[in-house]
């Protein structure tokens, strides 16, 4: 009998997202709760993982509803629960805050592309959730230190307006000082990148496999690039320079991570990334800092397509449902 409920498919595609992502989460919280040793932390860990495992059930079960097939997602073959600790506290803190600050967005646009009614409840319900979880990361971040430095700008006397159209620069070269939604950005993508770098440096440090590790080394050294760019644009307007996070990794050499989880890892991260590009590039307003936004978009562009490449070369890639084929 034919099943009475369709899904569409921008409906299909947030769901299988959704396992995706949240069953990977699932089992990389799991992990970082048996590392972390800070109380305040590994409680954050616990509210999180309750988070994922609420969405990856809610997944299964509309999936399920709709007659559709779930992809493989992640499960405890891709883990070793037993390895020790490769990533501190405090960069655990950090890459859950950049996650969270991504998924709600996420989340935001699944709801409102959602048409069938449990569907648009469910990502409701995560994105409240969501929501909830990143108060409580900013406020574990603020009682940790850890948005210092913060940049404040001079509170003006009066809005000026805009006269000349030098206001938007060159395109080689900026003549006026960052604005607070160009700060904004770079302090934002400087966060996100420096996170993206230490995953990569650590799955560099824990594989045995050449050809991923030339791949993450390559990752690696782009990120390093993109964040050298973005520290230069703050450091020309003498505004502070943001830390690194090399000492958050640990000496392990153990994996506790499936080759296919580090690839899948890295492959959110550049997307997400590019997402977060086009979005500055979209409103930053100075011409050389969106030249720089561009052309470093382009780049991670291309590492993206080659990981995902990647994942298909070694059968990692699950196919997710296609249009009907009208040969």
């Amino acid at each position: 009998m034919e099943n009475q409920y369709t899904l569409t498919a921008g409906e299909v595609a947030n769901l299988w997202n959704s396992y995706m992502g949240n069953t990977m989460a699932v089992g990389v919280t799991s992990y970082f709760i048996k590392t972390a040793t800070d109380p305040d932390v590994v409680e954050m860990l616990h509210n999180a993982v309750d988070i994922a495992d609420f969405e990856v059930q809610g997944v299964r079960e509309l999936l399920k509803k709709y007659g559709h097939p779930h992809p493989q997602g992640f499960s405890s073959e891709d883990f070793n629960f037993e390895t020790p600790a490769l990533y501190k506290d405090t960069i655990i803190i950090l890459i859950k805050y950049i996650l969270s600050q991504a998924a709600g967005p996420i989340y935001t646009v699944a709801h409102s592309e959602a048409v069938n009614y449990d569907v648009r409840q469910f990502y409701l319900t995560c994105s409240s959730r969501t929501s909830n979880f990143n108060a409580q990361l900013v406020e574990l971040m603020e009682k940790k230190g850890l948005f210092h430095p913060k940049i404040h700008l001079p509170i003006p006397v009066s809005v000026d307006k805009v006269h000349k159209k030098s206001y938007m620069g060159g395109w080689l070269a900026g003549r006026r000082p960052l604005n607070a939604g160009e700060i904004m950005h770079l302090v934002t993508n400087i966060r996100n990148i420096e996170v993206e770098r230490e995953f990569l440096t650590s799955f560099v440090q824990v594989n045995t496999s050449k050809v991923l590790i030339d791949h993450f080394k390559r990752g690696e050294q782009l990120a390093e690039k993109h964040l050298k760019v973005f520290q230069s644009l703050l450091a020309k307007d003498n505004l502070p320079q943001f830390p690194t996070l090399e000492n958050e990794i640990t000496d392990s050499t153990d994996s506790p991570f499936s080759e296919r989880m580090m690839l899948y890892k890295i492959a959110v991260f550049a997307s997400s990334t590019i997402a977060r590009y086009g979005t500055a590039i979209s409103t930053i307003m100075r011409k050389d800092v969106g030249v720089d936004f561009s052309r470093l978009m382009a780049e991670l562009s291309l590492y993206g397509e080659d990981t995902l490449e990647l994942m298909i070369e070694l059968g990692y890639l699950d196919q997710i449902p296609l249009a009907k084929d009208s040969d």
